[in-house]
């Protein structure tokens, strides 16, 4: 039990009393101090608090900001860089409860850098933040949060205080993140970039290629730095070198009067060039008429990263010029589309403007009768139903203000009332299954499957062509279903489906001013069946299991895809090693269904590193691991660290009654770890001493 003065000293830095002190002494409580109960269920529903109560700040603090530069700054402002750094700042990390000696270490050499920086650090200082550092801040918040029966409003006044100075748009622009910065700037330039980890000794070097190129490189005594080094190297380059796809579109007059792009299959043919994509496709569709008078239909089809894009065009007198029809309407496609990530394009008819577009309903004003259709099927009545209305419009619909805000503070209202639900269902479960089970129930999947169930999607505005076949695929395919599916079905869900469940979320939170528990009394019944522990037991997430196996046995994974025509191809290795592959006209499909068959196979053939440990009692009567330096040695190369190195400390007595202590140092993926034995008359014992410690620590310190 923690002393009264301990809780009276974090209580004040809070600015909160409990009344539960059991609560705060759990929030407190390291997972290796294993007398008492540990803080990792607070952690798990910390993590979801921070991030909603951090949405909702920036959501009403940024009215005018666009979610893109509203989702970076969240992260930011709730990273385990800045939390680590709110435990320093306030000292928190001197009350925690643990049994793990390289901890202290740890948190010592960031405290030591923190106390360096002259400026707020947004990513990546000079040592990597300790991640206990986080969890405890997450923790508390998690505490004060079940402490005050669940009241965001009230833990957001308590905590806010902690975690100044929020980061600000301002910030950000000083300190932009660069490996953000650099996938943006290769995504938007049809490139694509991998970041390698390897080590020498003891350092982390991180290397960037771009389209299999290299193109920098980086070291570090930690991973995380070095790839932010290489990524900031990479993106200085990269600004320079990689050529801007946007490209300039002149319209002309056809023949008979239509508006085309010029030059429209040159255009076509270099963007695929620039995005990696198969040269287009054209097929004649249609040919009529009497030989001297010929009209013709022209389709052409590109293959993406995604999936296949169909567009046919205009009738015309000669093929040619059937074939730019279609290329031209295939490009403004792709313009309208560039925002909603489409497998698929489909053709569609003119409107009364003359404008090429689907929208599932064709008006340019939501009529009453459709948001209360919507309202009927949520059960709410909107007070303001300009927010309904703009929880339904895709920002394709340029017409009016998009779903985009609501459905970035959508994502952790959410996350949160699903990890309450979770939380107090659940008191026994341990984080990690928390974690999975939260995840089964906002994913993609699981909110695209809501959305088709009730209907949600015949009530989307948009001007995005493809929506309509991507939507329809999936509703035939979730038809197909007999049972619900938590991972992967056969067709990948459109992330629009589930965008439209986080919106109306969004959408019925400001409406009901914020309040958690109106939302979740509206929204719980959308979201059934809601997932369980026997759910997922029956239908495990393979990826996340094959990388659990892989670590916990100290291998490496890497997935690498590529494409075979129009198929995409997934390959699992393990330390460089092939294990498994699988194909579907869906990246994400193929790269399911290869980790289940790498995990078939891997079951079998991947080495337990769980070593027993034996005892024995030394001459002096001390308890240490048997073989303890071999054991060392062992669990190094399971791990894939360096050989442990080991040092005489300090060497006393006379000749003929010397005492020696020695220290081993290992270097681990997060940094390295030190620990010194106990005085020894032989330096092999004292060595051994050393090496039994550190292996003890290393299991507290949950390595093993």
């Amino acid at each position: 039990m923690m002393e009264a003065s301990m809780f009276e000293a974090v209580e004040n830095i809070i600015g909160y009393r409990f009344r539960n002190k059991k609560l705060l002494e759990e929030a407190l409580t390291h997972s290796s101090f294993t007398d008492a109960v540990s803080y990792q269920r607070l952690e798990f529903i910390g993590d979801s608090i921070l991030g909603l109560a951090m949405s909702n700040h920036l959501f009403i603090a940024y009215p005018a900001l666009n979610p893109g530069d509203l989702s970076p700054l969240r992260a930011a402002n709730v990273s385990t860089e800045k939390l680590a750094r709110v435990a320093i700042r306030h000292g928190l990390h001197h009350f925690v409860r643990h049994r793990a000696p390289p901890l202290d270490l740890q948190i010592q050499r960031f405290v030591d850098a923190v106390a360096q920086e002259d400026h707020p650090v947004a990513y990546g200082g000079s040592v990597k933040a300790p991640k206990v550092l986080a969890d405890i801040v997450e923790s508390v918040a998690g505490a004060v949060y079940v402490d005050v029966d669940f009241d965001l409003q009230k833990l957001w006044a308590i905590i806010r205080g902690l975690t100044e100075p929020i980061v600000t748009p301002d910030d950000l622009v000083r300190q932009p993140q660069p490996v953000t910065m650099l996938f943006e700037i290769c995504q938007k330039n049809g490139k694509k970039v991998k970041i390698k980890h390897r080590r020498n000794d003891v350092r982390s070097i991180a290397s960037v290629f771009v389209d299999g190129e290299f193109v920098a490189s980086a070291s570090s005594d930690q991973k995380d730095l070095a790839k932010l080094e290489a990524a900031r190297i990479a993106f200085h380059k990269l600004a320079h070198l990689v050529p801007a796809t946007n490209m300039k579109l002149n319209f002309c007059a056809d023949e008979d009067g239509t508006l085309v792009v010029e030059a429209a299959k040159q255009k076509l043919h270099e963007l695929c060039g620039i995005k990696k994509w198969p040269k287009p496709d054209y097929s004649k569709e249609k040919e009529s008429g009497p030989s001297h008078e010929k009209r013709f239909v022209c389709a052409v089809q590109i293959a993406t990263a995604d999936g296949i894009l169909r567009m046919s065009g205009d009738e015309k007198s000669r093929v040619k010029d059937a074939e730019n029809s279609a290329a031209s309407l295939m490009i403004q496609a792709l313009q309208e589309f560039v925002q909603c990530h489409s497998h698929t394009a489909h053709r569609t008819r003119h409107d009364d403007k003359g404008l090429r577009h689907i929208s599932f309903f064709r008006i340019a004003e939501m009529e009453v009768a459709m948001l209360e259709a919507v309202e009927n099927i949520i059960g709410y009545r909107f007070r303001d139903r300009r927010l309904l209305e703009e929880a339904l419009t895709h920002s394709s619909f340029t017409d009016a203000v998009s779903y985009e805000r609501l459905e970035f503070i959508g994502d952790p209202i959410l996350s949160l009332a699903i990890s309450n639900h979770l939380f107090l269902a659940y008191p026994a479960l341990d984080p990690g299954h928390l974690s999975l089970l939260r995840s089964a129930n906002i994913s993609t999947e699981k909110l695209a499957r809501v959305a088709i169930r009730h209907g949600l999607h015949r009530f989307v505005r948009h001007h995005a062509p493809p929506l309509v076949l991507q939507v329809q695929r999936f509703v035939d395919a979730v038809a197909r279903e007999d049972r619900p599916v938590a991972y992967g079905g056969s067709v990948k869900a459109p992330k629009v489906l589930a965008d439209i469940v986080e919106s109306v979320a969004g959408a019925v939170y400001v409406d009901a001013r914020f309040d958690l528990q109106t939302l979740w009394v509206i929204m719980r019944g959308l979201l059934e069946p809601i997932v369980t522990p026997d759910d997922l037991e029956q239908q495990p997430q393979p990826v996340t299991m094959l990388f659990e196996l892989c670590q916990k046995n100290g291998k490496q994974v890497d997935i690498k895809h590529w494409r075979n025509g129009v198929r995409s191809v997934a390959s699992i290795f393990v330390d460089g090693e092939f294990v498994a592959t699988a194909f579907s006209d869906q990246k994400y499909l193929a790269k399911l269904e290869a980790a289940k068959t790498a995990l078939n196979k891997l079951s079998h053939l991947v080495p337990n590193p769980n070593m027993k440990l034996n005892f024995c009692a030394e001459e002096d009567g001390t308890l240490v691991v048997e073989a303890a330096k071999h054991k060392l040695h062992e669990l190094c190369g399971v791990k894939r660290w360096p050989k442990p190195v080991y040092r005489l400390e300090k060497d006393s007595g006379p000749s003929h009654d010397k005492r020696f202590v020695c220290a081993v140092q290992i270097a681990t993926a997060d940094g390295i770890l030190q620990m010194s034995g106990d005085e020894k008359p032989r330096v092999k014992d004292a060595e051994n001493s050393a090496a039994s410690l550190m292996i003890r620590a290393l299991q507290e310190c949950n390595y093993l």
